[in-house]
């Protein structure tokens, strides 16, 4: 299953690099004009293993971090097509062998850059910039890219040719050369086809904006198969009168699917309904995922209001405990009360300005825990004797700020609080790889605390619902006499 898993994603990350090398294989070999299998699967194999470098690069650039996988991926689609033509040049027979060209070196720098920024469009918030990329990745900016490059492929072939209108068959080869010296031809046939993809974008967007958003979406499947035998019928003569009407048509070459001038033939209506029937299914799954997207976006933004609800909370139940602690202080004129204003006065600025953010580092937030406590000394004096344990390398690792503060609060609300006896409390936090473990123990000594500890760690249970799904494991409960907390979080390195 593993295997299979590692194939599938293998396939999907070099699937556009394998499409432009097999594109430009396609180019290279109609260009030739051979027509043997065997050349054709030759010039594949030659290009796949040119290319070969360049399938390396992106694919360690997609395991690797950000700023390693930039060069990785420079190393491979620059500086190896730079080395290949240096070698070419100081070689006759590599340049005599060697298939790749600007072109084909442009279609991968090109096929490779799109796949990254698809990734990034998926695993980052839709920033300015990233909406601005979507918009070029919508269905209806690809549709008329593709349109208008079949034009100009079009234009390009016609210009190619000598006397295109006397010759009904063409071969499917662009001269360069021909473009820039018969540049003004090519206008004319570009503005010609440049029509032609009009027309079919006209039928794309009439089925989309007409026929499935308003007659499928809201009168269902009969009444939009009608509709679109009804468009084929009326649209069909409408647009190949206009077709007849460029210059392109004469007795010998017609742009009609039917190759004669009959306005009405059967084969122009199948072209039209072929139209239809290729695009109806795209714009419906296309159209679906929009919807998808649409709806995890809310669910994102519905999951966001929620916490930031839960993070609300957590500000006045912690400011309530920590000012009945001074409260206290002060009736009995202890001198520590100035301490204990100073350590809450750091308690608060960290809770106002880290804790709204969405992630702090594991450092800053170990700093926080340890001001607490030390809050809470002052405050119980000799009353309670600690066992802390600190992780290590808290700076690279970052997770939601005030998010184990209520095992502390907690313990110290049920274990030390309700008794002057001399009580022990035991707080572990152990880091192994990427993964936190927090273990808090405290003596119990009245049963509201088997209430899940009110709504501290409900609260808290919430969050990491939300946070860490399928990531964490939060477990609580009395243990030979004392309540032991224990926390597991899958941390995000910085």
């Amino acid at each position: 299953m593993l295997v299979k898993y590692i194939n599938r994603t293998l396939l999907y990350v070099q699937l556009p690099l394998l499409c432009a090398v097999l594109l430009e294989a396609h180019i290279r070999f109609l260009l030739l004009q051979a027509n043997s299998a065997s050349s054709y699967i030759l010039i594949v194999v030659q290009l796949m293993i040119e290319c070969l470098p360049f399938f390396i690069a992106h694919h360690f650039a997609h395991k690797a971090a950000r700023h390693r996988a930039v060069l990785i991926w420079l190393l491979g689609f620059l500086c190896y097509p730079f080395l290949s033509l240096v070698m070419n040049a100081q070689s006759t027979y590599l340049a005599n062998w060697s298939l790749l060209g600007i072109q084909g070196w442009l279609l991968a720098v090109l096929a490779s850059a799109a796949w990254f920024v698809n990734r990034a469009m998926k695993e980052r918030n839709k920033t300015r910039s990233l909406q601005f990329i979507s918009r070029l990745f919508s269905l209806n900016i690809v549709i008329t890219l593709l349109l208008i490059g079949w034009a100009i492929v079009m234009a390009g072939v016609f210009n190619s040719v000598q006397a295109p209108k006397d010759n009904p068959s063409l071969n499917a080869v662009i001269d360069v050369t021909n473009v820039y010296t018969e540049f003004g031809q090519f206008l004319g046939f570009l503005w010609q086809f440049l029509l032609l993809a009009a027309l079919v974008g006209c039928v794309y967007a009439l089925n989309r904006y007409g026929l499935i958003r308003q007659i499928l979406a809201k009168q269902g499947a009969l009444a939009f198969v009608s509709g679109a035998l009804v468009c084929i019928i009326i649209i069909t003569p409408m647009l190949a009168s206009l077709v007849l009407w460029l210059p392109l048509n004469n007795p010998v070459v017609t742009l009609f699917p039917s190759e004669n001038h009959q306005v009405f033939a059967p084969v122009n209506y199948q072209f039209l309904f072929w139209i239809l029937a290729i695009s109806t299914p795209l714009i419906l799954v296309f159209e679906r995922q929009q919807q998808d997207a649409a709806l995890a976006r809310i669910a994102q933004q519905q999951t966001y209001t929620e916490l930031k609800l839960l993070q609300q909370q957590i500000n006045p139940h912690f400011l309530f405990n920590t000012l009945n602690n001074l409260y206290a202080l002060t009736l009995t004129k202890s001198d520590d009360a100035p301490h204990l204003v100073v350590k809450l006065s750091n308690l608060l600025r960290y809770t106002v300005y880290e804790g709204q953010k969405e992630q702090v580092t594991l450092a800053q937030e170990t700093s926080y825990l340890r001001d607490y406590i030390a809050l809470q000394q002052i405050r119980n004096h000799d009353r309670c004797t600690l066992d802390l344990k600190w992780p290590e390398h808290g700076n690279e690792f970052t997770l939601p700020p005030l998010l184990i503060i209520m095992l502390l609060e907690n313990a110290f609300k049920y274990g030390v609080e309700p008794t002057i006896a001399q009580s022990h409390l035991r707080f572990h936090m152990q880091l192994s790889k990427n993964k936190l473990t927090v273990v808090c123990e405290n003596p119990i000594f009245t049963n509201t605390q088997d209430k899940a500890g009110g709504m501290g760690l409900e609260n808290l249970r919430r969050r990491l619902i939300l946070l860490y799904p399928g990531k964490h494991t939060l477990t609580c409960g009395p243990r030979g006499g004392l309540w032991h907390a224990k926390m597991t979080l899958e941390l995000v390195p910085c």
